[in-house]
């Protein structure tokens, strides 16, 4: 090891050493010092100007609507039924109507069917957007108990009106022919449905 680089480089490490200790002493002397005071300044007082609060309602009326120039035209109503009864007997449209008949076996008196609930039946919606008409004949049975089975179609010339007439027929209520206190089946019971439109 050369003694003569050894002191070349100790020499140098202690100037550096000895002024970062002298640079930190006066670093450590200007932090004791007290800090100057600053200049003093007041703040403005802030104020908030006075509000009077109202509430507004909205009472205008809204505009009526524009009037039509010439009204939508009706429609013309089909007539959707015109029923010809068994017998003499009206025909009523109550469809929850409660045949009450007191007796022995449920029955008072012997005596024929008698027609108590005959709904109309729908008129097609093709049939009425074209405007036709015609008419539509179906055969049943009466059972014991006033209802309609069995239920065909024996004249109809314009098919487009049988399936509306067969629904209406499996809905009609009847009081039961009665012989003897004892109700009875009555077949080939028949029903005409004529099917007019309208008349304007």
């Amino acid at each position: 090891m050369n003694p003569a680089r050894v002191i070349t480089s100790l020499v140098p490490a202690g100037i550096v050493t000895a002024g970062l200790l002298l640079t930190m002493h006066i670093l450590i002397l200007q932090n004791l010092e007290e800090p100057s005071e600053g200049e003093e300044f007041k703040l403005p007082d802030i104020t908030m100007p006075d509000q009077q609060i109202t509430t507004e309602y909205d009472t205008s009326k809204p505009d009526k609507p524009e009037q039509p120039d010439e009204p939508p035209p009706e429609l013309p109503e089909p007539e959707f039924e015109n029923l010809e009864a068994d017998t003499s007997l009206s025909v009523s449209p109550n469809l929850g109507a409660k045949l009450d008949i007191g007796g022995i076996g449920g029955f008072s008196s012997d005596g024929d069917y008698l027609p108590i609930v005959k709904p109309a039946p729908k008129y097609p919606s093709r049939a009425a957007a074209r405007g036709i008409e015609g008419y539509c004949t179906v055969e049943y049975t009466v059972t014991k108990t006033g209802e309609t089975r069995d239920i065909v179609v024996v004249d109809c010339p314009n098919k487009i009106f049988s399936s509306s007439s067969v629904k209406a027929a499996a809905k009609f209520k009847y009081k039961p022919k009665v012989i003897d206190g004892e109700a009875i089946e009555v077949p080939g019971v028949r029903n005409r449905f004529t099917f007019q439109m309208g008349q304007q």
